[in-house]
């Protein structure tokens, strides 16, 4: 008998088979045009491509945005940039393409030994269909191992890191401002506030311990228990934090934003950014902390691994690493000189990363050679 599992795949290679012969006849043709693909939903990567599309729209006749490939099955003859792992290597198989269509992909984070078990799906398909990919872009030198490690050919890797809006992400400039801010979000005037802006939780309250959650209240805890602190928390998925900060005594304020140009002042009110993901593409806040002139405190890992160098422009500890990670709030508290230059030295560190120049440098080390 067949059975209805026995049928899926049969299913899903007629649909397969279908989209690439009606693909075929030409019934969207887009010769030239750029589509970005975030791979769904209104977080960083969607925010990455609008900003992408307004530096890359002056060299190609049309740049679009799309969630996922499927919202325009029958394309062919374009140039697609699917600007993060999911948007093709989903870990339950990979979109139909029709051949005539050029790709590039950005891989963010994640690799073979990932505890994240659709990040091990996702790294099986990049063993057998990497070749489909005309280059590959990664963030960060872990990245990169991690592709490479997959069977991917060393020469159609690239190393750009994600930007930042280095316009939109300002530092602060003057104490009345910063005072403001902390007033309308109910911050103490006088506190040293600790920010932490990053999903690390789903929405039942689950920790997503790739991004540190259980680490962040433990560094914490063991800040305030020496230092007086404050936490500044936003962003969905923080329940697994709050919870935990409320059992261990840590204060903390949490503030849902309504729209994400609300965000940029966050930084202004915080003292300090703390980041103790496992692995990361960026992370984001990362990028965002620096150009607004907040030293960061992370551990080794992802971008910080490439961008900071401890106690020039921030401050490292390994993963996992409490205590090292504690030592950072702790010497900020202590001297307002180091957060003064540290700040300044990630300033400039960070210029390089402004989405004007990631997008010239994705068309000129990477779309040049593979677009037309």
């Amino acid at each position: 008998m067949i059975t209805r599992v026995s049928l899926q795949p049969m299913v899903r290679h007629v649909v397969r088979s279908g989209r690439l012969i009606l693909s075929s006849l030409g019934l969207d043709a887009s010769p030239g045009a750029l589509l970005l693909v975030t791979g769904g939903g209104d977080w960083v990567v969607k925010q990455i491509a609008v900003a992408l599309q307004t530096h890359l729209t002056p060299y190609y006749g049309k740049v679009q945005v799309l969630d996922h490939l499927w919202q325009q099955p029958y394309v062919t003859q374009a140039n697609i940039h699917c600007l993060c792992r999911p948007a093709f290597f989903d870990g339950r198989g990979i979109p139909a393409l029709h051949p005539s269509n050029r790709l590039v992909v950005s891989w963010l984070h994640g690799g073979k030994d990932s505890r994240d078990s659709h990040l091990v799906a996702a790294c099986e398909q990049l063993e057998r269909h990497w070749r489909k990919v005309r280059r590959f872009i990664v963030p960060n030198t872990t990245t990169k191992h991690k592709v490479l490690e997959c069977g991917v050919e060393p020469d159609i890797v690239h190393l750009i890191p994600n930007g930042v809006d280095t316009k939109v992400f300002t530092p602060s400039g003057m104490d009345a401002n910063r005072q403001r801010i902390r007033t309308q979000l109910g911050v103490p005037l006088d506190a040293f506030v600790v920010g932490s802006f990053q999903r690390d939780g789903d929405d039942q309250g689950n920790p997503k311990l790739i991004k540190g959650p259980d680490i962040l209240v433990e560094t914490l805890a063991a800040v305030h228990a020496r230092r007086p602190v404050v936490a500044l928390l936003t962003g969905s998925g923080r329940t697994y934090v709050r919870r935990r900060l409320d059992e261990l005594g840590v204060p903390h304020v949490y503030q849902w934003l309504q729209d994400l140009r609300e965000l940029p002042a966050m930084y202004h009110a915080i003292d300090a950014y703390l980041i103790t993901s496992r692995e990361e593409g960026g992370p984001t806040a990362l990028r965002e902390s620096m150009a607004s002139g907040v030293p960061v405190v992370s551990t080794r890992m992802g971008l910080a691994a490439d961008l900071i160098k401890h106690e020039v422009n921030g401050l490292l500890a390994e993963v996992g690493d409490v205590e090292g990670l504690a030592k950072g709030p702790l010497a900020l508290m202590d001297s307002p000189s180091l957060r003064k230059r540290l700040a300044e030295a990630a300033l400039e560190t960070i210029r390089p990363l402004d989405f004007a120049v990631i997008a010239r440098r994705y068309r000129e080390e990477v779309y040049r050679s593979v677009f037309r």
